[in-house]
């Protein structure tokens, strides 16, 4: 399977490892799946590994993601997305989501190792609250 999904409940934390060719549908059911799993709550931070992609999401991808996620605005509200790639291509399209996410507002940021997504995620969320809800 080109992606595989996995929630560690203690850390409140979703992850999910990309490899090979991933179609628009797996990413949708992959979201779907995680907000269905009983150990998903809302808000909690996602590490995506896109690391071994054959290729990158495209544009019309990108905008059909990012208005499917703004539907489960519930589920991801203040949800800080960590996203390891090592493409230059990966990582501007995913910084394109992550301009189109703010809305929701969840914050998407792109590394290029694991590491310093690790690092990120484990930092404590500043401001939480009405203005800038868990960012």
């Amino acid at each position: 399977m080109p992606i595989k999904r996995w929630i560690e409940k203690d850390k409140k934390r979703v992850y999910a490892v990309l490899s090979g060719t991933i179609s628009l549908d797996e990413m949708i059911n992959t979201i779907n799946g995680a907000v269905e799993d009983k150990d998903f709550r809302p808000g909690f931070d996602v590490l995506s590994d896109h690391s071994e992609i054959e290729q990158p999401i495209e544009t019309d991808q990108v905008k059909y993601l990012a208005g499917y996620i703004e539907k489960l605005r519930a589920n991801f509200a203040g949800t800080r997305w960590a996203v390891v790639t090592r493409s230059e291509v990966s990582y501007g399209m995913m910084r394109m989501l992550s301009a189109f996410l703010e809305k929701i507002p969840m914050r998407l940021e792109v590394f290029y190792s694991k590491e310093d997504a690790e690092n990120w995620l484990q930092a404590p969320k500043i401001n939480p609250g009405k203005d800038n809800p868990g960012l």
